[in-house]
C-alpha cells in the first residue's frame, strides 16, 4: 500500500510539473555542443500562465535567431516561484549553477556573493554606454555591492492595486480608499454586500499579501519606513510589524477566499479575473491579462481600475536583475553576459512594456503611445503613482530569502490563531537571524 502511495505521489507531482508549463524542463547542464556553439541552459519560473513568460519566450527566440551558430539558450521550465527558489538555493550547495540567474524579487545575488560564485560586470558595462546608460542610480543600488555591478535588471517595480469598478459600484463604493481605516471600512461595505473584498495567498512565498503586508509596515510612521528600506532585516519583533501583521490577520479571517490559505498567486489572480473578488494587489505586469479571453470576459478590463495604497505609499524600486554565475568555461561566462545584456537591453525593456505593460527599469526607456493605447490602466497608474508620497521597495526583494518559506508555512497558522502576530513576528526573526 505505502509504494501504491509512494507511485501515486511521485505520479501526481510529474503531472503538476508537466501542466503547469508548456515545456518540459531541460536539464542538460550548459556546454559547447559538437559545432562549437554554446548552449546555455537558463531554469525559469516566468513560463506557462506565468505573466512574463511571453516576454522571455520572445527573447529566447531572438537572441538564439541573433546568434545562431554561435550561442543558444535552453529553457529549463520550472513552474512556481517557490520552486525555482529552492532550486536555486540547491545548486547554490552544490556550486554547480546555471550560467545566468534572474534574481527577481528573491534576492538571490546576496546568497550567490556570499559564497563568490558571481561575475562583476563593472569592467563590461562601463565600457559599453549603450548598457550603462540603463542604469538609473535605483538600479544601481539594487544591482550594485560595495561599488561593484553584479546584475543587470529589465523591469520596474511600481506596484499598487486593481480595483473592480464593478463591484465598486454594486456596494456603494465610489473610489480607492485613500487611509487604511477607510480601506476597512470599505471591506467591511463589501463584505456586507456579499462581496469578497481581497485576492490574497500564503503558498509560493505569499506575494499578493506580502504586498498589503508591507504597504501597512510602510505607512505606519517613520520607523515603518526606515525597516522596509532596510535590506535583509533581522528584527521583526517591531511595533508597526506586529500591528501591520495583526491587520493582515483580520484580512486573511475576514476578507478573502478560503482557498488563499494554502493557496498561489494563481488562485489568487484567479479569483479577481474572474470576478470573485473586488481587489488584488499586484504590478502592471497584470495588466495584459485583462484582455486576455482565455483568462477573462471579453469586456473585463472595461471593469478594472487601478490605485497607489492607502496613505500616499507605492512601491517602486527596479527588480533585481539578471546576474552571471563563475564558470569553468571562460566562453561560457562570455555567452552568459552576452544573454544578460540582451535581456536587459532597451528593446527587451521595451518589449515587456508593449507586450505584457511592464514598467522599464531604466528611465530612458519610454511609455510608447503604442503601449498607452493597448494598456491604458498602465498610463493611468503611472500618473497615480508619480503622486504618490512614500515609496520603497517590497518587502520579499528585501528579506532573508529564507524567510520566503517561513512565511508561508506560518501565514496559514496565523489565519488559524494558533500563533498571534507578535508570535508570527517572533518567528520571523529567529529564522533571519539564522543567516547571521
Amino acid at each position: 500500500m505505502k509504494k501504491l502511495l509512494v507511485v501515486l505521489l511521485i505520479t501526481a507531482m510529474v503531472v503538476g510539473m508537466v501542466s503547469g508549463c508548456s515545456k518540459k524542463a531541460d536539464n542538460k547542464k550548459s556546454s559547447t555542443n559538437k559545432d562549437g556553439e554554446i548552449v546555455l541552459n537558463y531554469p525559469t519560473f516566468q513560463c506557462g500562465v506565468n505573466t512574463a513568460a511571453e516576454v522571455v519566450a520572445k527573447l529566447v527566440e531572438e537572441f538564439n535567431e541573433k546568434y545562431d551558430g554561435k550561442y543558444e539558450i535552453k529553457l529549463e521550465e520550472i513552474p512556481g516561484d517557490t520552486n525555482y527558489v529552492d532550486k536555486i538555493k540547491v545548486q547554490l550547495g552544490t556550486g554547480d549553477l546555471p550560467p545566468v540567474i534572474y534574481g527577481g524579487g528573491f534576492n538571490l545575488l546576496d546568497l550567490a556573493l556570499a559564497k563568490d560564485l558571481v561575475v562583476d560586470l563593472t569592467e563590461k558595462v562601463d565600457a559599453d554606454s549603450e548598457w550603462k546608460d540603463l542604469y538609473s542610480e535605483a538600479a544601481l543600488t539594487t544591482n550594485s555591492r560595495d561599488g561593484k555591478i553584479y546584475a543587470s535588471s529589465v523591469e520596474g517595480s511600481l506596484v499598487g492595486y486593481f480595483y473592480n469598478k464593478e463591484l465598486f459600484d454594486k456596494a456603494g463604493i465610489k473610489e480607492p480608499a485613500k487611509t487604511w481605516d477607510e480601506f476597512f471600512a470599505q471591506c467591511e461595505t463589501l463584505k456586507k454586500a456579499g462581496i469578497t473584498p481581497l485576492s490574497m495567498d500564503t503558498a509560493d512565498s505569499a506575494w499578493v499579501t506580502q504586498l498589503w503586508l508591507g504597504a501597512l509596515v510602510a505607512t505606519d510612521n517613520e520607523s515603518g519606513l526606515d525597516f522596509m528600506k532596510t535590506m535583509n532585516p533581522t528584527d521583526y519583533n517591531t511595533p508597526e510589524m506586529i500591528a501591520a501583521v495583526e491587520k493582515v490577520q483580520k484580512m486573511l479571517k475576514e476578507y478573502t477566499t478560503l482557498d488563499a490559505i494554502g493557496g498561489k498567486y494563481e488562485q489568487a489572480a484567479n479569483n479577481f479575473l474572474s470576478g470573485q473578488t473586488a481587489m488584488i494587489a499586484n504590478g502592471p505586469w497584470m495588466i495584459g491579462d485583462f484582455t486576455d479571453e482565455t483568462k477573462t470576459t471579453k469586456d473585463f478590463a472595461d471593469k478594472v481600475g487601478t490605485a497607489i495604497y492607502p496613505d500616499s505609499f507605492v512601491y517602486d524600486a527596479p527588480i533585481q536583475g539578471y546576474f552571471v554565475t563563475k564558470q569553468s568555461d571562460p566562453k561560457v561566462e562570455e555567452a552568459a553576459i552576452e544573454m544578460v545584456k540582451f535581456f536587459t537591453s532597451a528593446h527587451a525593456q521595451q518589449l515587456g512594456l508593449d507586450l505584457q505593460g511592464m514598467v522599464p527599469a531604466s528611465d530612458t526607456v519610454k511609455v510608447s503611445d503604442e503601449a498607452k493605447d493597448k494598456f491604458p490602466l498602465l498610463s493611468e497608474f503611472i500618473e497615480l503613482a508619480a503622486d504618490a508620497e512614500t515609496r520603497t521597495d517590497n518587502m520579499q526583494a528585501t528579506m532573508y530569502s529564507n524567510l520566503l518559506d517561513t512565511i508561508s508555512q506560518e501565514l496559514p497558522r496565523l489565519q488559524s490563531g494558533d500563533i498571534d502576530a507578535k508570535g508570527f513576528c517572533e518567528i520571523m526573526s529567529k529564522d533571519a537571524a539564522k543567516n547571521s
